[in-house]
């Protein structure tokens, strides 16, 4: 099952826990099974019927029972059940623009098994998936750096979803080098040593729990790499030491005493902001410049939108999102959001599956970026979206809960990053665009020269941080972060 982590603590249990506990589960699941009568093609749908067939005479199958045990390249194969999805899952492929996204080849035989991580941390709501994460990597730069990527999400289902990246550059010595590890299931680990050369480094670069809770899980997958974090990392409600969590780094990032032993090759430039929450919750982000690549990596600093989703996010999930029969539409509707019952909404038909996946990414990247955006815009998120579309923005929350207090800070680590004069800039979530420069990044924090602007990609400010901003002014209220001079 790879690595089980127990309710909001971030604390790993070892596989062999993970296995016990799920015994007894597998072992009533064998006895059912063996009770159901054997699986036959008349049992199947007619369409499946005759890819069916072809399957099992491909596999050596002549006659008798389907249930005969066959072989099928270096699997057992029981049922003509299985062969179906594992021919099927031999014609899939994608692209992301020019960059061709791969899977394990196992997956391509159904082995769901290799992606199992079982993760229930977060409070009030868990960081999903909470069973299973799909890995895919990307190209970015051939031989150089590739994108591996995840979903992650908040709640239930409800939209709130995006991905999560991890970033590794190939180092001059054929070593490797990874930014923000995700979670490191079988299908992760084998499409990391798929790429050759030692893993070698990697760094926690934030110390937003959703990018730290796969730092040990990753350190143990690979024993010899030596890991490297930002300054300030915390726990709450208890602020523990990072051993706790069974994170064990060999430096710190930003320490002059200790500089990390790929600096000749990839630079660092620090974010560290005072104390929040009642010294509690910090925010910090180191960003970095690869030389040889051109390439900055970042975190959650700034992402770029895409007009298309990442190729992690199902098509199916986006098609419901962007249907109003969903749940997360109905709910609104139900509970009459900030008016949302009587507001009209496009209705697109079950034919028009692109405009559906479309309207669905969205809402779903409005959803990620605001938490609880204008009803209105949930239901019609064309014009939102289209002032936060191609290009880099500071996400909403972390403006709001961080970076509008401290303004200067902000302006200066940009300003600095920026004059890296990058050809591509490469966040941990969203899209990664083609090619972006310093200018391209600046752009996002236009509004942090000034003493109380917003950024002018929000073109319903007002509406879409609304929600948000009744919770900075709770937490103002009991001064956990500072009080707002002006309300937005």
């Amino acid at each position: 099952m790879g690595e089980c982590i127990l309710v909001y603590t971030g604390i790993t249990a070892p596989k062999r826990f993970c296995a016990s506990v799920g015994r007894p589960r597998r072992r009533r699941r064998r006895r059912r099974r063996r009770r159901r009568r054997p699986w036959a093609l008349e049992d199947m749908p007619s369409s499946s019927v005759s890819s069916t067939r072809a399957v099992v005479r491909g596999a050596g199958v002549r006659g008798g029972s389907p249930r005969r045990r066959v072989g099928f390249g270096r699997r057992r194969v029981r049922d003509v059940a299985t062969m179906t999805m594992m021919a099927g899952a031999r014609g899939r492929g994608a692209c992301v623009g020019a960059r061709a996204t791969e899977t394990s080849s196992s997956s391509s035989k159904a082995s769901s098994s290799r992606r199992k991580y079982v993760n229930f941390t977060g409070f009030p709501f868990p960081l999903t998936p909470v069973l299973s994460r799909r890995t895919t990597r990307t190209t970015l730069i051939e031989r150089v750096a590739w994108s591996f990527e995840q979903e992650q999400g908040i709640g239930f289902g409800l939209g709130v979803t995006t991905n999560v990246r991890m970033t590794v550059i190939r180092l001059n010595d054929g070593s490797l080098w990874v930014h923000d590890p995700i979670a490191p299931t079988e299908e992760c680990v084998e499409l990391l040593r798929e790429l050759g050369g030692e893993v070698k480094y990697a760094v926690l670069s934030t110390t937003m729990y959703e990018h730290k809770i796969f730092a040990a899980p990753f350190q143990r997958a690979f024993k010899s790499c030596a890991l490297w974090v930002a300054p300030g990392q915390f726990s709450f409600p208890l602020d523990l030491p990072n051993q706790f969590f069974g994170i064990f780094p060999s430096g710190t990032l930003g320490d002059a005493r200790n500089p990390p032993p790929w600096e000749d090759e990839i630079e660092s430039e620090l974010l560290s902001l005072p104390a929040l929450g009642y010294g509690f919750y910090r925010y910090n982000e180191c960003a970095f410049f690869h030389k040889a690549s051109k390439s900055v990596l970042i975190t959650d600093a700034a992402v770029y939108v895409g007009d298309t989703a990442p190729e992690i996010i199902e098509e199916r999930d986006l098609e419901s999102l962007g249907s109003d029969e969903c749940l997360t539409i109905k709910l609104l509707k139900f509970g009459n959001y900030r008016g949302g019952r009587n507001i009209a909404s496009p209705q697109i038909p079950a034919s028009e599956r692109q405009a559906r996946i479309a309207n669905g990414w969205q809402r779903m990247a409005l959803f990620s970026l605001f938490i609880a955006p204008d009803a209105k815009n949930i239901l019609n998120p064309g014009t939102s979206f289209q002032g936060l579309a191609n290009k880099f923005i500071v996400s909403p929350i972390v403006f709001l809960v961080v970076f509008q207090f401290y303004r200067a800070e902000v302006a200066a680590w940009a300003r600095k990053v920026s004059e890296w004069d990058p050809e591509r800039v490469i966040a941990s979530h969203f899209p990664v665009p083609e090619s972006a420069s310093g200018k391209d990044f600046l752009a996002a924090f236009k509004w942090a020269e000034t003493p109380d602007g917003v950024p002018a990609e929000y073109v319903d400010a007002k509406n879409d941080l609304a929600s948000l901003n009744l919770v900075v002014r709770i937490l103002g209220a009991i001064k956990a972060v500072p009080k707002q001079e002006k309300q937005i």
